[in-house]
């Protein structure tokens, strides 16, 4: 097999997630370029050293929200089972983050020994805010095709807060719909009579 010189934790710094090897009992080996940047981003000093830090104890603080058990990993570090992914979130005094975590074993080559896991945390927090919003909008999408109370007089329509709006200002809340106004040919007949000849001659050319 012809040799590029490419070598695996060399293609694990080039990927954009955040990456890092655990060895058998969760201790961090490496981190790849994108974990760094990322925790430099979060406010991790520059000069923190990832190597050595028990990683399941990082997941445990903060997955420990939502509710998951602590040794979610150790099925992953003892190769009983290859991989998982988790989502989950995690509170703090500021701000709730939402995060994937995704874990697979490594091998030796023998397939048979572990020599620990593969790991890549990802925050997904600002797209989870988008799925909410467009849920919304799939929720106001759904309230225009339901059962509409409309006033039987002035047809006037009422909200979800039991407000009555004109036509117009409830599409315009619920949609992207703009209104210009113009009159139709059977309301220029009723207020205008006198230019109903006209509309009539236009109808025939």
């Amino acid at each position: 097999m012809h040799n590029s010189g490419i070598h695996f934790i060399e293609i694990i710094d080039l990927l954009r997630q955040n990456i890092a090897i655990i060895d058998p009992r969760g201790f961090i080996v490496s981190v790849n370029r994108s974990w760094r940047l990322h925790s430099l981003e979060k406010g991790v000093p520059e000069s923190f050293e990832w190597v050595g830090v028990n990683f399941v104890q990082i997941y445990n603080a903060l997955a420990v929200d939502d509710g998951y058990p602590p040794n979610e990993l150790d099925a992953v570090l003892e190769g009983r089972e290859p991989f998982f992914c988790k989502e989950f979130k995690s509170s703090s005094r500021l701000e709730t983050r939402c995060f994937t975590l995704e874990a697979s074993t490594i091998y030796s080559p023998d397939g048979k020994t572990v020599k620990g896991a593969l790991v890549c945390l990802t925050d997904i927090t600002q797209n989870k805010l988008l799925e909410q919003n467009h849920l919304e909008t799939l929720a106001q999408i759904y309230t225009l095709h339901g059962l509409l109370p409309i006033c039987a007089v002035c047809k006037k329509i009422r909200d979800e807060h039991d407000i009555w709006n004109s036509i117009e200002s409830f599409l315009e809340k619920h949609t992207k719909v703009e209104f210009t106004h113009d009159i139709c040919p059977e309301c220029i007949r009723r207020l205008y009579p006198e230019y109903s000849s006209l509309l009539d001659k236009s109808s025939c050319s």
